[in-house]
């Protein structure tokens, strides 16, 4: 797959919020892992999601170790 996007949740399109919901109902437990991009020196907790020909990694927030993270 060669079409990946690096995006933060709150600025996905509603169609990918409801694909994430579906795939991920009862939150994120155990599906996440933490990423330091190259542009930051914070590290972000993120997920991947691959959806119309796209993988998202998808930035939950800043990376805070026992924080488990709910789709709203």
């Amino acid at each position: 797959m060669s079409n990946r996007r690096i995006v933060s949740y709150e600025k996905l399109d509603q169609a990918i919020r409801k694909i994430i919901k579906k795939r991920y109902p009862d939150g994120f437990d155990g599906q996440t892992f933490n990423l330091r991009l190259p542009t930051s020196k914070e590290v972000y907790r993120m997920i991947k999601i691959e959806a119309d020909e796209v993988q998202y990694m998808v930035k939950l927030g800043p990376a805070i170790e026992g924080v488990d993270y709910v789709v709203d």
